[in-house]
């Protein structure tokens, strides 16, 4: 006896075709199922029940052949059938079969099925079986089925019309020529076009390659649940179906397909609090700054000569992303002229973070445009005379060591450094403290200090949801500023000892 059996990833299959004379009569070219299981023994011993239960059909198949009772085509039908009330209804079946399916983590059987049985419709439509029952309802089945498959199955009735065809489907772009349509008109920087680039290959690794036009709902929720069976984090798999959205709104845009198959698919909830980045700790700052970097006077290679002792101490005491400091000019550390309460002048020395398109100086937002005063801690250490002999030495960087990445970040490189040497060398191996935590350490700390929401947040360019925040960057008044940053202290931190050169 045949087997029947086939194999889909790691599943197996029951496949058989339907005999030719039967095809009219069952209205399907070949019976096609999972067998829900992915064990060989138990797949054959599922597969020969199916087998004599189809040689049951095709018998009663045949006998109402014999007995003349033949399917009625469209004339034939006792009475007519609504298309649209019919789609209704199997709209519905078809709800509950998939999310009956979901509970079972079956939804890639579900997309398989799905398809397998729209062929079938489309087939019947296009009178590849003969006359093989009421037309109408072989519409009303195909617009549910493709209802639920290009994402509109959670929708109310009026939304469910005749999608496009199988063939119309196929004529659309494949992902990647739909990401080179994207960049050609959004201009992204080339690092995003290789995030998308890198997020199209696992979804096609998922689903299979196939054009736009024929991904359905289904696919992105199966690319989630691997996702998540792979222990990607939530942002990651909100990042990664992001990027799907993203594609899928430019081509609805431009009439590549009519809707967008993950408008409605949601990655889990967000990072629960314990698993949120965390600040630098007094044990993981004594890690730190207690490597030979600082105690011995250390420069590796790749920790981009004196980069590697001032990036974590000025993000320590300013704040600022990595990025920021990375980038930093001699011309952008100044000495400005304010007045304090009493109208009398004072002097400060801050950190001018600013966005230069001509020196390739870029931030993440407007709210980004700052001054930060240097905290004393950073000048005792001889911060300001390192900066002085950059400018003497004409240098365009503060840190010339910085060599970019292929996509010209200047810390691109840098950060894979101290990410090594925060685990190997200094022992941090909580993951959850990554050079951003610095960022967020000294939030945790300045609120510690009692600053002001508002000047924390002018400090580290941070713009919170309140109208007001709009009125910050460079203009923010400098007192506040320099008051907030004289403030603020990291508990039971001791500062190692400058650099030699500057001792």
């Amino acid at each position: 006896m045949p087997t029947y059996l086939t194999k889909r990833g790691a599943t197996y299959y029951f496949r058989r075709p339907v005999p030719e004379d039967l095809r009219p009569i069952i209205g399907k070219t070949e019976l096609t199922f999972s067998l829900r299981t992915k064990d060989r023994a138990e797949a054959g011993k599922r597969c020969r029940i199916e087998a004599v239960e189809s040689d049951k059909i095709f018998a009663a198949a045949r006998a109402k052949i014999a007995s003349g009772a033949a399917v009625p085509d469209k004339a034939d039908d006792a009475e007519p059938v609504d298309v649209q009330v019919y789609a209704s209804r199997a709209l519905a079946a078809l709800r509950k079969k998939r999310d009956r399916y979901a509970a079972e983590n079956r939804l890639e059987d579900f997309a398989i099925e799905l398809g397998e049985e729209l062929e079938v419709q489309q087939a019947i439509l296009d009178g590849r079986f003969g006359p093989v029952g009421s037309l109408a309802k072989a519409e009303g089945m195909r617009n549910a089925l493709r209802a639920i498959q290009s994402g509109e199955g959670a929708m109310a009735l009026p939304s469910v019309g005749v999608a496009p065809t199988v063939a119309a489907a196929a004529k659309t772009p494949m992902l990647p020529e739909l990401i080179d349509k994207w960049a050609a008109e959004k201009q992204p920087k080339a690092r995003s076009v290789d995030m998308w680039r890198r997020t199209c290959a696992m979804f096609y690794a998922v689903n299979g390659e196939k054009p736009v036009g024929a991904i359905a709902k289904a696919d992105v929720l199966a690319f989630k649940t691997h996702l998540i069976a792979e222990g990607k984090a939530p942002a990651t798999v909100d990042s990664r179906l992001n990027h799907l959205r993203s594609l899928f709104r430019f081509a609805v845009e431009n009439d590549i397909i009519a809707t967008d198959p993950a408008a409605s698919v949601r990655a889990p909830p967000a990072k629960r609090a314990k698993e949120a980045r965390l600040p630098y700790d007094a044990d993981a700052l004594k890690a730190v700054f207690g490597s030979a970097i600082y105690t011995k006077g250390e420069r590796p290679n790749r920790g981009a000569g004196e980069a590697a002792y001032w990036l974590p101490l000025l993000a320590l005491y300013t704040g600022a992303r990595l990025g920021e400091l990375g980038q930093l000019r001699p011309k952008d550390i100044v000495q400005e002229v304010y007045q304090d309460a009493e109208d009398e002048d004072r002097k400060a020395w801050v950190i001018r973070i600013v966005e230069d398109e001509r020196d390739g100086l870029t931030l993440k937002n407007a709210s980004s445009n700052r001054r930060v005063p240097i905290h004393q801690a950073l000048i005792d250490l001889g911060f300001l005379r390192y900066v002085d002999a950059a400018r003497d030495k004409g240098q365009a960087r503060i840190f010339p060591d910085l060599k970019p990445d292929r996509y010209g970040s200047v810390t691109g490189n840098w950060t894979k450094w101290f990410g090594y040497h925060l685990r190997e060398v200094c022992g941090v191996s909580d993951k959850r403290i990554t050079f951003h935590s610095f960022r967020h350490s000294f939030k945790h700390y300045a609120r510690a200090c009692g600053l002001d929401k508002a000047v924390n947040d002018a400090i580290t360019g941070h713009e919170g949801g309140d109208v007001a925040d709009q009125y910050g960057g460079l203009e923010y008044p400098l007192p506040p500023l320099v008051e907030g940053m004289a403030r603020y202290r990291v508990p039971g931190f001791t500062l190692p000892p400058p650099p030699a050169s500057l001792r």
